[in-house]
């Protein structure tokens, strides 16, 4: 199978130790910054994982590549009422300062937004057979280091049985051998971020640390 990826703390088998992490910031912020940058509050999010991802490199002695593959769902038409999603593959700089990561990543999310709506999802996923192969074959992935997802939430706060509900905070899933995620969703006003990590292997504090300080410059 094709190895984008060298071997890596990033990909591996899992162990049952995991931690997460849980960021905010202001939604107007990042909105403002990204626009500032032809970009959106998507792109901005994958520029601060970016950041995570390299110093999740650095705590491990590992040397930093330029560029690093993520996979990022991507909402496609519903079929019969039914959510369908497709994949976006988008190649984080990982040398670049903050802004030019942004803008990088920006350029190629235009067009792969496009190219992954058009592809759809993968029919060999919509059987149990087919899914099964994928599992396997995801355990022994070398093409993605890591999941990035970011879904847009209530604009106004929500109340749940009387009682308002102040954060939402969402944790990304784990899957295949990757072992950092990063998931985000907007609730009234902030952007909410949480960052799950195997920490058998990964020093999520620095993973965390870094992400926190970048999201901030992108929403200034």
């Amino acid at each position: 199978m094709a190895r984008g990826i060298p071997d890596t703390v990033l990909l591996g088998p899992r162990s049952a130790h995991h931690g997460v992490s849980f960021v905010d910031v202001d939604l107007v912020g990042v909105a403002a910054h990204a626009h500032r940058r032809g970009a959106s509050v998507n792109d901005s999010l994958l520029a601060a994982a970016a950041g995570g991802y390299r110093a999740a490199l650095i705590a491990a002695g590992e040397e930093v590549p330029p560029e690093l593959p993520v996979s990022v769902p991507v909402a496609l038409p519903r079929r019969n009422e039914a959510n369908a999603v497709g994949v976006m593959l988008v190649r984080l700089p990982l040398a670049a300062s903050v802004d030019d990561r942004l803008e990088g990543i920006a350029a190629q999310t235009r067009t792969a937004k496009i190219a992954a709506r058009a592809q759809g999802t993968l029919e060999l996923m919509r059987g149990p057979v087919g899914a099964h192969l994928m599992n396997r074959l995801a355990k022994h992935q070398h093409l993605v280091g890591g999941f990035v997802t970011n879904v847009p939430g209530p604009a106004e706060p929500l109340a749940l049985a009387g009682a308002p509900m102040t954060h939402l905070w969402p944790v990304a899933v784990l899957a295949a051998n990757v072992r950092i995620g990063v998931a985000a969703v907007s609730y009234a006003g902030r952007l909410s971020c949480g960052i799950h990590v195997d920490s058998e292997f990964i020093d999520r504090a620095a993973v965390a640390t870094a992400f926190r300080r970048d999201l901030a410059l992108l929403s200034r």
